[in-house]
């Protein structure tokens, strides 16, 4: 199943999420990640996009993560 859904992180920036056959694309900033599990797709992304544009660390990223992914591809 393919398909595309936005966002906007805890911080404002905004997070786009592609899925492409079994993969996962996530788009945050100048940063992008594609992997098969989406939570690590969000990580890496939002983790790249926050070393690059030094962003606040104080924000709940893995508890943003965890909802978004829930939301997006329950487990099965």
């Amino acid at each position: 199943m393919d398909g595309e859904w936005h966002s906007v992180l805890p911080d404002g920036s905004e997070v786009e999420v592609r899925r492409r056959g079994h993969d996962w694309i996530v788009i945050c900033g100048q940063s992008q990640a594609r992997r098969d599990n989406l939570d690590v797709a969000l990580a890496r992304a939002i983790r790249a996009e926050i070393e690059v544009d030094g962003h606040s660390h104080a924000v709940d990223y893995a508890t943003w993560i965890r909802q978004v992914a829930d939301r997006l591809a329950p487990p099965s």
